[in-house]
């Protein structure tokens, strides 16, 4: 076999070895509150992450939350850093980590003007994992979460 068939199937079975489903090691729950929102009033994205195995989430590089633009939707921001999100860390030999015990929670605004029935919140979290045996990855997990747009006859009344 050539040096480039070797140095291939060595490339191969590396992206392999990391191709594992994420859940297995860090899982993203995702709710909005209330269930159901009024048009014109104002909601809380509640994102609560869950970590197994041993994984450690690392303060830097930065943890960063981005949310999917969304005409209906109001937010303070579309993107926001752990430092901003007041996430409690802890600081060990290997560095600053992440500790997420509590959901974090995004205020947003439902337009007056928003569809009605049901709407969804979503984005991604970056973040950077350290395993057990010392090696890291950078990488992003999808989140989403639904509620329901109704109308609100307040709004009609002015």
């Amino acid at each position: 076999m050539t040096k480039k068939g070797i140095l291939l199937l060595s490339c191969l079975l590396l992206m392999t070895a990391f191709a594992f489903p994420q859940d297995e090691f860090l899982k993203i729950e995702c709710s909005v509150s209330p269930r159901q929102i009024l048009q014109g009033n104002e909601g809380l994205l509640k994102i609560k992450i869950i970590v197994r195995g041993g994984v450690k989430i690392s303060a830097n590089p930065e943890f960063l939350i981005r949310l999917d633009e969304n005409e209906s939707l109001s937010f303070a921001k579309i993107f926001f850093a752990g430092s901003e999100l007041n996430i409690p860390t802890t600081q060990e030999n290997s560095g600053v980590f992440l500790d997420p015990q509590e959901e974090i929670e995004v205020p947003f605004k439902l337009d007056e003007g928003a569809l009605l029935g049901n709407l969804t919140v979503s984005g991604d979290v970056v973040f950077t994992m350290l395993f057990p045996d010392n090696w890291s990855v950078k990488t992003t997990q999808k989140f989403s979460a639904g509620f329901v747009s109704r109308r609100n006859y307040k709004l009609r009344k002015k």
